[in-house]
């Protein structure tokens, strides 16, 4: 019996991720799904993914607003790992980072020494992981060297961490207006996305780069009103 990780990577449940979730399973909104998304778009028992002869098949359960795979409308279709799901305004990603590298390195011909590199970001390794229990998201232990995911700055105050996290939403909200308008062609490998999303995208990386340059020059005009920078 196959099992399957998902990662709720859009949506008021954001950053959760379900491992190894044994099939067949349900998604939706009301209890007794095996995985209950916070999302009025999504239907009671929205899509079920099951196992047959040896693949994982994702079936809409005839939701009032449909289901999307790599961008593209579907009621039935199998699974891959690094597929994402979208449904209502969530989306999810299938598969364990170390799934999703060891697909992109095989799938995009990689050289071994990139796959290897990518392999090192990407992979979980439970050994350097803390669970943390609210979200079930995996963080890096702070005595491991630097992490595909960014450890949190510790000693915030309130103010600071409201501050952090607006940063963090606009980066979020960037990133989603991509991945959202993004159609996969798999017999192609390719990704187009639409031009707004695009340009979204690259307002996203300019303001970031203005953030970088005014942290690494305190006396650029966004920084040099705060308190002790006189």
């Amino acid at each position: 019996m196959q099992t399957i990780t998902l990662r709720v990577i859009s949506g008021a449940d954001r950053g959760k991720v379900y491992r190894e979730l044994t099939t067949p399973i349900t998604i939706g909104r009301e209890e007794g799904n095996t995985v209950q998304l916070n999302d009025e778009r999504i239907s009671r028992y929205h899509v079920k993914i099951q196992e047959d002869d040896g693949r994982l098949v994702i079936t809409d359960l005839d939701s009032t607003n449909g289901t999307r795979i790599n961008g593209h409308s579907c009621s039935l279709k199998i699974l891959r790992y690094g597929d994402t799901i979208s449904i209502g305004r969530s989306v999810l990603l299938v598969g364990t980072r170390e799934q999703v590298a060891e697909w992109f390195a095989e799938d995009h011909n990689l050289s071994s020494k990139d796959r290897e590199d990518l392999l090192a970001r990407l992979t979980d390794d439970d050994s350097s992981q803390i669970s943390e229990s609210s979200t079930g998201l995996s963080l890096p232990k702070p005595s491991n060297s630097p992490s595909v995911i960014s450890q949190i700055p510790r000693g915030l105050s309130p103010g600071q961490a409201a501050e952090l996290r607006e940063l963090l939403d606009m980066l979020h909200m960037g990133i989603r207006s991509v991945i959202e308008h993004a159609v996969v062609n798999e017999s192609e490998g390719t990704t187009s996305i639409d031009v707004r999303a695009w340009q979204s995208l690259l307002m996203t990386q300019s303001e970031v780069a203005e953030i970088i340059h005014a942290i690494e020059n305190p006396s650029n005009s966004l920084l040099q009103n705060e308190p002790g920078m006189d």
